[in-house]
């Protein structure tokens, strides 16, 4: 599925390949992706789907500079960022991992107040975004909890604080709602589409949930085996597949 992606692009990659070394002398290679292209419009919110080891977690650590790709060409907020960490562009972008880790012995104001400063906001600023997203998430009454003592739902929404602390113009959600109760699921997802709708946000978004995926995401990319395997709205996919419903899609793609 290769694509012609001008440098202009909002957000994009290209031809990209990415492998693992392990093993003695790192002779065993695992390869996570395989020439992926996508191009993701300013505004959107983005789906990947597909199976657990796929390459949905790697290509969004692309996009956000954790990982360098092997090859190929990585575009974001129209900067070439594919050889090079460009802070200017961290500063404006943010992810919220499905698989929280933050400093085990402070607590949840104190963990926010850490990355408000990170992402170069003055105390007062600190103190007005810290007090914004403890109330968005509900957080108020884990103010004073060390991480450590948090329940799992409590540190993924701790991450999702985190995640908005900078208000980013891109954010990647990683299985958002994994680990939460049904009832903060639905909040989180309304939540998404609220901040998304008030704020233009772009969204990429990886889940398991194909009710999420549905609700939110306007466009779908499919990915098996480091490889996008179909790219669309629900509906083209569903024309695609001749089925119904994302679940179905996805059984059918992957």
């Amino acid at each position: 599925m290769a694509l012609n992606i001008e440098p202009s692009d909002f957000l994009s990659v290209e031809s990209v390949h990415k492998a693992y070394r392990s093993g003695l002398f790192g002779r065993k290679r695992t390869i996570a992706l395989q020439g992926v292209s996508v191009n993701i419009k300013k505004g959107e919110i983005f789906g990947l789907l597909g199976p657990n080891g796929a390459g949905k977690t790697t290509l969004l650590n692309i996009f956000t500079m954790q990982l360098e790709a092997d090859s190929g060409r990585v575009v974001v907020l129209g900067k070439d960022i594919t050889k090079k960490v460009d802070n200017e562009i961290k500063a404006r972008i943010n992810m919220c991992s499905g698989n929280p880790n933050f400093p085990w012995s402070l607590t949840v104001e104190e963990n926010l107040k850490f990355y408000s400063l990170l992402y170069g906001l003055c105390l007062t600023d600190c103190r007005r975004k810290v007090d914004e997203v403890i109330n968005i998430f509900e957080l108020g009454k884990y103010r004073k909890t060390r991480y450590d003592e948090l329940s799992t739902g409590g540190k993924q929404r701790l991450s999702l604080a985190k995640s908005l602390i900078n208000d980013p113009e891109i954010l990647f959600l990683d299985e958002p709602t994994i680990g939460l109760d049904p009832d903060m699921a639905k909040k989180v997802r309304e939540l998404i589409m609220k901040i998304h709708l008030e704020r233009k946000i772009t969204i990429i978004l990886t889940t398991h949930y194909m009710k999420e995926a549905e609700e939110l995401c306007e466009r779908i990319a499919f990915i098996k085996d480091g490889k996008i395997s179909a790219l669309g709205t629900k509906e083209e996919l569903e024309t695609l597949t001749k089925t119904s419903g994302l679940e179905e899609v996805f059984l059918e793609l992957v």
